[in-house]
């Protein structure tokens, strides 16, 4: 039977408050892995990364954010803490991947087409797996400060296609939640920067805590 407990965030950008909180979590419970949604840094810091990187004893399965760059993508998947367009094995459990979000007026340092993207998660996705994405579908915790939904159909569709047992995704600072649809647990954790993570247990069933210090 699974039995994986994760540590799941997003939305860092460079904090050191994210640093000190997920230290701090990490201490106080026993996980099988942090799964990080991107958005590691805005714009880019190695030094950054290398440290979170360090202060994690356990496996780290990240993707990289809009904000984040080349030299993130390549310094995770280096490190062996990468599931951007990867199939990753924890404890039984399948997790796959892709990060960056679509173009967008701003040219932000890793932006993708959405059909990229889907293509990219096809290629490695197993069903009933964890997706693991910056950009979230389509309606799932994709609701920004304006009421607009900002996701991504076609990750939409992906998930449709695959029914991942759970999907994780940030982005959306301001759309923090846990959406169920179709069977499939879709997670935003909200911005680790503020202080948000969130915990999740899987086993029959999957048990969402969603926490801030």
């Amino acid at each position: 039977m699974t039995d994986v407990h994760l540590l799941v965030c997003s939305d860092l950008h460079g904090s050191n408050k994210a640093l000190n909180v997920l230290r701090n979590a990490l201490e106080d419970d026993a996980f099988d892995a942090v799964v990080v949604c991107g958005d590691f840094t805005t714009n880019g810091s190695p030094k950054y990364v290398k440290d979170f990187l360090a202060q994690v004893r356990v496996p780290v399965l990240g993707v990289p954010g809009n904000c984040d760059t080349n030299t993130i993508v390549d310094l995770l998947a280096k490190a062996g803490a990468s599931v951007h367009g990867r199939l990753v094995d924890i404890k039984g459990l399948k997790f796959f991947g892709f990060g960056g979000a679509p173009p967008s007026p701003y040219g932000m340092p890793f932006e993708v087409e959405e059909a990229t993207m889907a293509e990219k998660i096809r290629a490695v996705g197993v069903r009933g797996g964890v997706m693991v994405t910056h950009t979230p579908p389509l309606g799932m915790n994709d609701l920004s400060k304006g009421g607009c939904n900002m996701g991504s159909k076609a990750l939409l569709d992906v998930a449709g296609e695959l029914r991942p047992r759970l999907a994780l995704s940030g982005h959306i600072h301001e759309a923090r939640g846990e959406t169920v649809s179709r069977g499939t647990v879709f997670v935003n954790p909200g911005p680790a920067k503020e202080g948000y993570y969130t915990k999740i247990h899987i086993q029959q069933s999957i048990r969402v805590s969603m926490c801030r210090t």
